[in-house]
């Protein structure tokens, strides 16, 4: 039987249909919810295979009223939700084509396919097991992580729950100047969705502290019925000296081990931050990212 695939508007979707589909498949993240589409996306609409068994979120902007596709910020991967044959998922690109000239995206870990379809770039995404316990989770960690805990264990740190607003301003404060295509409305969006998702236990911080009641390593976590997102980590230089990012996401680790969640590092391309996660023994589970821009010259150079 053929499957109906259409594109809805976000005012068209049902949203507690889109919401369930999303919950109940093991690729539905966080990002792909109404409630996170909804405060970080600009604009968006939506694949919707038969009576939502399969949905894929379209972000979009407009440049010179032509319409693109892009990653909102702290929207690491969305794609297909659910499941597709390379039949379907051809479908559904001749709807993405259509509906976007050009596009900036990411799909999601588990649509292996699209490699098949498109000349889509792996990206990492490292990953903990937490159900296998902490003694299991910490056999995994390389030998200078061990070191690094250790060292942090002499320096009267303690672990401590902290303010979600707390940890997005530090972030904010330390790595802005890295990050200019996140502008501060973003964060002010994100913060807003974080206060919603507070209301429903997804959305914590944790920090590491010193004896002096400072602030030297801290997070922000989002957590659905699938994984805690380490989606804000941040360090100070005084932090860094005293190994508390190390001690910090070994403590959350621990806090957690034994659930049936999966702790989701969220990256890094980044060697430094790559090789520092590789430390704790994740397994790489890569997303998939995809840039198409079906213009012509001049106005392909609008975006490349």
């Amino acid at each position: 039987m053929k499957h109906r695939i259409k594109i809805l508007s976000s005012k068209q979707i049902n949203a507690a249909k889109w919401d369930q589909c999303v919950a109940s498949h093991a690729n539905g993240l966080i990002y792909s919810s109404t409630i996170y589409l909804n405060a970080m996306s600009k604009n968006w609409h939506g694949i919707v295979i038969d009576d939502y068994t399969a949905v894929m979120a379209l972000p979009w902007k407009r440049k010179l009223r032509i319409r693109y596709g892009y990653t909102p910020p702290f929207m690491q991967q969305l794609g297909l939700v659910g499941q597709a044959s390379n039949e379907e998922f051809q479908r559904i690109l001749k709807l993405f084509y259509k509906f976007f000239p050009l596009a900036d995206v990411n799909f999601n870990f588990a649509n292996t396919n699209i490699q098949q379809l498109l000349p889509v770039i792996p990206r990492n995404n490292f990953t903990i097991d937490l159900s296998i316990g902490y003694d299991r989770i910490k056999a995994n960690y390389k030998s200078n992580l061990k070191e690094n805990i250790r060292k942090a264990s002499h320096e009267s740190l303690t672990y401590t729950e902290a303010g979600v607003t707390e940890g997005i301003t530090m972030y904010l404060s330390h790595y802005h100047e890295r990050m200019k295509h996140i502008k501060e409305k973003d964060y002010l969006h994100f913060s807003r969705l974080c206060d919603h998702l507070i209301g429903s236990d997804q959305c914590f911080a944790r920090a590491a502290k010193n004896n002096k009641d400072e602030i030297l390593a801290i997070a922000v976590f989002l957590k659905d019925n699938k994984r805690i997102y380490n989606i804000m980590n941040t360090t100070t230089q005084h932090g860094r000296e005293k190994e508390a990012n190390h001690f910090l996401l070994n403590q959350v680790l621990y806090e957690f081990a034994g659930q049936s969640l999966l702790f989701d590092f969220e990256g890094s391309e980044l060697p430094g931050v790559r090789e520092f996660y590789e430390n704790f023994g994740p397994i790489n589970q890569p997303y998939f990212h995809y840039h198409y821009n079906g213009y012509s010259w001049p106005i392909k150079l609008l975006k490349k």
